[in-house]
């Protein structure tokens, strides 16, 4: 049981630590928070006189990989989230695998081949899920979207700044996403008196087919963050 436990915190705690890098942090890191707590329940119960069950915490893994997988696909299809799928992937795989094993000796000749076509699919739909999520990695338009939300909600500067991830936000096949990018930054650097570097976007920008081929919707966007953030606001006597 103490694999299981060891398993469960690891490979939380690298979720956990890997949430930082993404774009959306919060959708992976809950999920690494809430597997580390039902992973400290489990090493709790190693110490409770009363016996747990040796089968709970693959239960758990099956469980909780097995919706993770689920929900990390959403989230994958709608650009927000990429590594929560490949890490729900090794619970589910582990308390498969398991599952299989621990009956693997009472399985007639028939029952042992479906176990293994079983396995071998799960762990296949597992390296799939860990290419798309870790190999190909974030795409640009995930650093776009997470950027207007800072922008939106006046985190401008630093690391997890709208500059910062509108700098991350290019893409070598989508030039409009470049376009974008470039757009959004020159409308910050200039509302800020950064001439310079609003010049050297608009510069990139020109390159790109100019602030003709950025959708209108889009600058009117950037424009409102921009318009609310620079309004003061006075309180009414």
């Amino acid at each position: 049981m103490w694999v299981w436990i060891a398993f469960l915190g690891g490979t939380s705690a690298l979720l956990l630590w890997m949430s930082y890098a993404q774009p959306f942090p919060e959708i992976s890191g809950r999920w690494a928070w809430l597997m580390l707590g039902l992973t400290g329940i489990l090493a709790l119960g190693m110490s409770s006189p009363r016996a747990t069950s040796s089968h709970l915490p693959a239960i758990i893994s099956g469980l909780m990989g097995g919706l993770g997988v689920t929900i990390g696909a959403i989230h994958d299809r709608h650009k927000r989230d990429v590594i929560l799928a490949p890490f729900a992937g090794m619970w589910f795989v582990a308390a498969t695998v398991s599952a299989l094993a621990d009956g693997w000796s009472t399985y007639n000749t028939t029952e042992q081949w479906v176990g293994f076509i079983l396995a071998t699919t799960v762990i296949s739909l597992e390296a799939f899920l860990f290419w798309k999520g870790l190999i190909i990695g974030i795409q640009g338009i995930s650093w776009s979207q997470a950027a207007l939300r800072q922008l939106d909600r006046g985190l401008i500067d630093g690391d997890r700044g709208a500059i910062s991830m509108f700098e991350k936000s290019w893409s070598t096949d989508d030039s409009w996403l470049d376009a974008m990018s470039h757009a959004a930054l020159i409308r910050i650097h200039e509302s800020r008196g950064n001439s310079a570097a609003a010049s050297e976007h608009a510069e990139m920008l020109e390159r790109l087919g100019g602030i003709e081929t950025v959708d209108e919707s889009w600058l009117a966007k950037i424009d409102s963050c921009l318009t609310r953030l620079s309004t003061p606001i006075f309180e009414s006597e």
